[in-house]
């Protein structure tokens, strides 16, 4: 037996103060996942201000090789918007399987969440769970991508076949061309890849 205000013996923790402890802790973990949760949403935010402002400023001065920032734009938001929706992912699981269970399973928010998104009418192709192409954050990123590298192209070929435009520019064009295409695709296998979490 301890005396009051001496630490308890190893492995002897009071159950009261126990779930105070893991209450604290769930506490916590919610509060990161709210500030988490917000900062995806204001990239979100930032890759649409961001593609409209280069996109804008391409059209209004007629240079169309703009256009080609963004791609790399959506690959590097759109992987910082990945890597907070994973961590999201990470601390929905402790609390499912870990914290949930040492609570004697009284935080039941995630496990049936997680059935329940499990159930196959949830999960269509139409479906806003449903990390397909067509989901709205996907297109924002990656079709806003595809979408100015579509448009960098037309107004590139459009001006070769109007004017002559010395080989290196047009070199130049076509390996930045490329490259927007390959960050594009990878943050489409990230996305995919995301979604298998």
């Amino acid at each position: 037996m301890t005396q009051p205000g001496e630490p308890p013996p190893d492995g002897e923790v009071d159950p009261a103060a126990r779930t105070q402890i893991l209450l604290a802790e769930y506490n916590a973990l919610r509060t990161e996942t709210e500030r988490r949760a917000t900062v995806q949403w204001n990239v979100f935010a930032l890759q649409l201000a961001s593609a409209g402002a280069i996109s804008s400023v391409a059209i209004s001065s007629s240079n169309f090789a703009l256009l080609l920032l963004v791609p790399f734009a959506a690959y590097l938001l759109g992987s910082r918007y990945i890597l907070h929706d994973f961590h999201l992912k990470l601390i929905r699981r402790y609390v499912r399987e870990s914290l949930a269970q040492r609570l004697g399973g009284q935080v039941r928010w995630e496990s049936w969440r997680t059935s329940a998104l499990a159930a196959p009418t949830t999960r269509g192709w139409f479906s806003v769970t449903g990390w397909n192409f067509l989901h709205p954050t996907r297109l924002a990123f990656e079709g806003v991508g595809f979408l100015s590298l579509a448009a960098g192209l037309l107004s590139a070929g459009y001006r070769w076949w109007r004017t002559s435009v010395p080989w290196p520019l047009t070199v130049g064009f076509l390996l930045g061309w490329l490259l927007g295409l390959a960050a594009v695709l990878l943050l489409g296998r990230a996305f995919r890849r995301a979604s298998d979490l």
